[in-house]
């Protein structure tokens, strides 16, 4: 191998360490939501929702068959409005994107 494939290599293998996406959980009042889908099943509601954090306003996108849970109950977007959350989220593309959502129970 000489030595300008090897650098490529390399440079090939670390670009793909940094695309692995970290989980980050992120905690604040939900201000708005937004439905694109919703079948009225588990995990059957698309769409954003609006996230007051502690400094600002996040907006996060809720794939089709995001876990939205209250304890052991399935919960659905629209009733989020007005809740303490925390969701799992990922930033892929510069766009945050919820992995699971968790609905205080106060």
């Amino acid at each position: 191998m000489n030595s300008t494939a090897a650098i490529l290599l390399g440079a090939a293998l670390a670009a793909s360490a940094f695309t692995a996406h970290a989980q980050e959980r992120i905690e604040g009042k939900v201000t708005a939501t937004r439905l694109t889908v919703c079948t009225m099943k588990p995990g059957g509601c698309e769409g954003t929702l609006t996230l007051q954090g502690k400094n600002e306003e996040i907006t996060i996108k809720v794939p089709l068959g995001t876990p939205i849970t209250k304890g052991k109950d399935t919960v659905y977007l629209p009733a989020l409005r007005g809740k303490t959350v925390a969701v799992t989220q990922v930033t892929e593309k510069g766009e945050r994107i919820a992995r699971a959502i968790e609905v205080a129970s106060h």
